[in-house]
C-alpha cells in the first residue's frame, strides 16, 4: 500500500525547512513524501531525495503579474499596515484556483496532506479528495491564542497599552483584524463553494485548523497549549534543518581559521527573508561590535557590499568576517551572543546554540518570538528604528556582563538540543492514519 503524504508550504527558507525535516523522517519511516512549494525550491528539495511538485505562485509569476521587483514586493509584503493585506489580496487570492490545480495534481494517491498556514490551495484539494490532512504552525503567534495574546508590533506606543492593559489590547486588536480580512478571503469561500465544500471560518484565522489536529512545530519554551487552541493541538518540538542548497554543510576554510584566531565574535543575521532589505543594519552591527570591541561575523552580508558602510576599495577590518550564508546550526555555538531578526527557525537554533541573543524583530511572528525571548531569560530586544551603536552596544553588554543571561541559555539549550519535532511529528501522523484506517474498518 502506497503512504503518500504531501506537505505543502510556501514563503522563505524559514517556512520550508522545517518541512523538509518532516519529510525526511517520513522517508525514513517508509513514507512517500513529497513537498509542494514554490518552484525556486525544487533544487533544494530533492538534492535531499525528496518529490517535489510545483505550486503556483512562482517569485518570478508573482513579480511579472504585479509588475514588481523582488525589493518592492518584500516591502509591500512586510509593511506593517498594509503587509497582510497585500500578500491575501494580491497574491494568495488571485492565485488561488491555479494553486488548486496544482494541489489536485501533488495528491493524487496520497493518503494524508500536511498544511502549512498559507497553504490555501491544499486545504480544498484534501477536502474536495476526501483526504485526511492536518495544519502545522511554526510558531505560537500564528494561533493567535486570546489566553496568551501574540505581539503584534514593536510600536512604542503600543508596547505601552499592552503593558498597562495586560495583553487585552492585543487582544481587542486581534478581534478587529479578524472582521477586516474576512471579506479578502472571498474567493476562497467561492472556490469552495463551487467545488461543493461547506463553509468554513476565516483562513486566515481559524478556519486554517483541521479538524484532525494540528502540528505545533515549536519548542514548549515558546508556548504551552491555550485552552482555544485548535482541536487536537499537539507540540512536537522544533523540527531543525538548515541547509542552504541540500546536503550537507560545513564552515568555509576562511570562516574557520577567523574562528580560529580570537575569542568567540558577535554573530549577526538577518536569516532568509528581512536580509532582501537590510536596511543599514550591517553598518550599524559594525559600529556596534567596534563600540565594545568584540569581533564579529555577518551572516547574509558580502565582504564587498555598500551595505557595509565601507568606501571603495576599503576592506573589513581584521575583527570582520562577512559570510553570504553559513547554517545557523554551526556558526551560532561559537559565539559569544547573536543579533537577529526573531524568525522562528532562526530563534530555534540560537536556543538550541545556549547563547544569548539580542532580537531585533521587524514583520510577522518577530515581534512576537522576541517578547518570549525575553520572557525566558535569555534574550534583550530592540525595535529596528533603535538598532543604534549606542543603544545596541548597551543591550549587548547587559546580554554578555550579566551571568543569568548565559546560565538560563545553557539550561534551555539543554533541553532544546534533544527535541526532535520532525520524528514526533511522523508519531502523530501515523497514529492518525492508524485510527482512520481502523475507523473505515469499523464502518466497512
Amino acid at each position: 500500500m502506497r503512504r503518500k503524504v504531501v506537505i505543502s508550504t510556501a514563503g522563505s527558507s524559514g517556512d520550508l525547512n522545517p518541512f523538509i525535516a518532516l519529510g525526511l523522517a517520513l522517508k525514513e519511516r517508509g513514507f512517500e513524501p513529497l513537498i509542494a512549494s514554490q518552484v525556486e525550491f525544487r533544487e533544494k528539495v530533492e538534492a535531499e531525495g525528496l518529490q517535489f511538485h510545483a505550486l503556483r505562485p512562482s517569485l518570478s509569476e508573482v513579480k511579472g503579474e504585479l509588475g514588481l521587483d523582488v525589493q518592492t514586493i518584500f516591502r509591500r509584503a512586510t509593511n506593517g499596515s498594509s503587509g497582510l493585506a497585500f500578500l491575501v489580496r494580491r497574491i494568495a487570492m488571485p492565485f488561488l484556483r491555479r494553486a488548486y490545480e496544482d494541489m489536485m495534481s501533488a495528491t493524487e494517491d496520497a493518503v494524508m496532506v500536511v498544511t502549512h498556514p498559507s497553504a490555501y490551495a491544499a486545504r480544498l484539494a484534501a477536502d474536495t479528495r476526501g483526504l485526511m490532512w492536518v495544519s502545522a504552525v511554526l510558531a505560537p503567534f500564528t494561533v493567535m491564542s486570546a489566553y496568551d495574546p501574540p505581539v503584534l508590533s514593536t510600536a512604542p506606543g503600543l508596547a505601552t497599552l499592552r503593558e498597562l492593559t495586560g495583553a487585552r489590547f492585543d487582544a481587542a486588536l486581534l478581534a478587529m483584524i479578524k472582521r477586516m480580512t474576512d471579506p479578502w478571503t472571498a474567493p476562497f469561500r467561492n472556490l469552495r463553494s463551487e467545488l461543493g465544500l461547506p463553509p468554513v471560518a476565516n483562513p486566515l484565522f481559524e478556519g486554517q485548523f483541521s479538524p484532525y489536529g494540528t502540528l505545533a512545530m515549536y519548542s514548549h519554551w515558546l508556548g504551552e497549549i491555550q485552552p482555544d487552541y485548535p482541536t487536537n493541538c499537539q507540540i512536537t518540538g522544533f523540527a531543525f534543518y538548515d541547509s542552504q542548497a541540500g546536503g550537507k554543510a560545513e564552515l568555509s576554510p576562511d570562516l574557520q581559521r577567523f574562528l580560529a584566531e580570537g575569542p568567540a565574535p558577535l554573530v549577526f543575521t538577518l536569516g532568509t527573508a528581512v536580509v532582501i532589505e537590510p536596511g543599514d543594519f550591517w553598518r550599524r552591527s559594525l559600529q556596534i561590535a567596534r563600540k565594545l570591541g568584540r569581533r564579529a561575523v555577518l551572516v547574509g552580508a558580502s565582504s564587498e557590499g555598500p551595505e557595509l558602510g565601507l568606501r571603495p576599495g576599503e576592506q573589513l577590518p581584521s575583527w570582520a568576517h562577512a559570510v553570504q550564508y553559513v547554517p545557523h546550526s554551526l556558526i551560532f555555538p561559537h559565539a559569544e551572543a547573536i543579533v537577529h531578526h526573531g524568525g522562528v527557525g532562526t530563534t530555534a537554533q540560537a536556543l538550541r546554540s545556549g547563547r544569548p541573543q539580542l532580537v531585533v524583530p521587524y514583520m510577522g511572528d518577530q515581534p512576537d518570538n522576541a517578547a518570549r525571548m525575553v520572557r525566558l531569560g535569555v534574550a534583550r530586544t530592540l525595535p529596528p528604528n533603535a538598532y543604534s551603536a549606542r543603544r545596541a552596544a548597551g543591550e549587548l553588554d547587559a546580554l554578555m556582563s550579566y551571568p543569568a543571561y548565559k546560565a538560563k541559555a545553557a539550561e534551555i539549550a539543554a533541553s532544546v538540543a534533544k527535541e526532535d519535532g520532525a520524528a514526533a511529528c511522523v508519531d502523530i501522523i501515523e497514529t492518525l492514519l492508524a485510527q482512520e484506517t481502523q475507523r473505515l474498518r469499523v464502518r466497512g
